[in-house]
């Protein structure tokens, strides 16, 4: 009976993935926003960023191995990847964005691209990017999903997959080492696949975050930052709150509501910002999501969601020598004047 009440479940997790919000989720949304928003693309200096996320660890289903004929276990917890790379191209008065990932979730495995371009102005003492990106990407049902009713045209097949091209659009505003906010939306351009029955809706999303030194200790700085988003039939926040030590090391914690709740742990640090090497601009950062609805209660399967980030940021500074360039800086949150 057990066996069957999680595989009902796992495939109205399936369901709600593939009809509702579809888009990779992390806990650190604040370093994966070049993926949902174009206009984030040139806004601070040459960076890279990695993220991993293992959502609810310790899903597993056993299915039969085609070839050995013997049981094995089957993930079916989300796991999401993303590297993303953007830089400021001053030719183009703007930036330059790409973003590479896969999201998979049940039985479906979504690998995507993503170019951007985002147009800068120079407002207030900060930056706005208004950006624009082609998104390319390939759904596949995995091997090892078997339906009970494999003849039902309305059910994916296992191995079919389907290829989709799309459009995103967003603006990006940050003043430097005060507060930042962007809106955009993803999968303008709806359709369902012809082999998989899974169709693309459309995102949007708003957020936001400000940063303050505290008053009774100017060493410590209040980092709050939230963040909405909806498919225009579901809805979900996000809310952080992090104090960070002398822009070195950092921690909070962040509250998603709506959906499938949860609480999340959230560490970081720059390990090397007071060295006068290249490195100073990498940062570290690793998020602990802890299940606080029924799937973490009562099926007693969820045993988080860990989270790991890792970021490098650096600007190229032209000198008049015909050997090009003279070295490397830091940028942090500096936007580049246009």
């Amino acid at each position: 009976m057990k066996k069957e009440i999680y595989l009902l479940f796992v495939i109205l997790f399936f369901v709600w993935r593939s009809e509702a919000q579809q888009d990779p989720q992390f806990t650190q949304y604040m370093y994966s926003d070049l993926l949902i928003n174009p206009g984030v693309a040139g806004s601070a200096g040459i960076c890279a960023t990695g993220l991993f996320r293992q959502q609810w660890a310790g899903f597993n289903e056993v299915i039969i191995d085609t070839v050995t004929g013997k049981e094995k276990k089957f993930s079916t917890s989300p796991q999401e990847i993303l590297l993303t790379l953007h830089a400021p191209i001053k030719i183009l008065h703007g930036g330059l964005g790409l973003s590479i990932y896969q999201d998979r979730y049940g039985y479906q495995n979504d690998i995507a691209a993503k170019l951007a371009y985002s147009f800068k102005f120079n407002i207030s003492g900060g930056s706005l990017g208004i950006g624009i990106a082609g998104d390319f990407l390939s759904r596949t049902i995995r091997d090892g999903f078997n339906p009970r009713n494999p003849d039902d045209p309305a059910i994916p097949q296992s191995g079919k997959s389907d290829f989709f091209v799309d459009l995103s659009f967003g603006a990006f505003y940050i003043n430097p080492d005060k507060w930042y906010a962007g809106v955009s939306a993803t999968h303008l351009l709806t359709g369902e696949g012809a082999n998989t029955h899974q169709s693309t809706k459309r995102h949007v999303y708003l957020y936001g975050g400000y940063s303050f030194p505290l008053p009774f200790n100017p060493n410590w700085t209040l980092k709050p930052s939230a963040m909405f988003k909806t498919d225009l039939t579901t809805v979900q926040f996000d809310l952080t709150a992090v104090a960070e030590w002398n822009k070195i090391v950092w921690g909070g914690l962040s509250w998603r509501i709506a959906g499938l709740d949860a609480v999340a742990i959230i560490m970081g640090a720059k390990p090397f910002i007071n060295s006068s090497s290249a490195i100073r601009g990498l940062e570290v950062g690793v998020a602990y999501d802890i299940t606080t609805s029924h799937l973490g209660y009562n099926h007693k399967r969820s045993f988080g969601s860990p989270e790991i980030m890792i970021k490098y940021c650096f600007n190229i500074i032209p000198t008049t020598s015909s050997y090009g360039y003279k070295g490397t800086r830091l940028l942090g949150n500096k936007p580049i004047e246009y």
